[in-house]
């Protein structure tokens, strides 16, 4: 019995290991991508102080989707373009073309929103932050990604209107 316990707890840390250094990778390796904030409530007494997230993307995504023939998938890819500035833009929803020049994947998911009906969610839907904070991060305008080949995206920072880190 202690073997199987011990073989267990193995396994366990194997895998979280495992998935810590996947995402040490992308965030040390991905692209840089900005996505621009949607509107949304920003506080929560229950959790503590977080911001709820929605990106201006996911709506644009959730519209292309719309017209779309193909039924939602939970999960999509999406192709963007980054600007000069590395502000991330909808190009279209990805049908397995080559991606021409300059364009990124992006990897999307359809959920249903925390206020009913589905939203188009890039990698989170909430940025916690230390208690006392609120206002600082009152002036976030986007979301800082890195962004692997793959197109998973990692929430790492959140930037003001002139892309300055908060």
């Amino acid at each position: 019995m202690k073997r199987w316990i011990l073989g267990a707890w193995l396994l366990v840390v194997g895998v979280a290991a495992t998935v810590i250094v996947g995402k040490e990778q992308l965030v040390s390796r991905g692209e840089v991508v900005y996505l621009r904030l949607a509107p949304v409530d920003p506080r929560s007494l229950m959790q503590g102080d977080y911001m709820a997230l929605n990106f201006a993307v996911g709506l644009e995504v959730a519209a292309a989707q719309a017209g779309a023939q193909a039924p939602r998938k939970r999960e999509a890819l999406v192709v963007i373009r980054r600007d000069a500035a590395g502000v991330g833009q909808l190009v279209r929803l990805h049908d397995g073309q080559p991606l021409a020049e300059g364009e990124r994947l992006l990897r999307v998911q359809n959920v249903p929103s925390r206020w009913g009906g589905p939203m188009v969610q890039v990698s989170t839907d909430a940025w916690f932050f230390q208690e006392g904070q609120a206002d600082r991060f009152a002036k976030a305008r986007y979301g800082e990604f890195r962004v692997d080949k793959t197109g998973q995206a990692l929430l790492v920072g959140m930037r003001d209107e002139g892309l300055r880190p908060l």
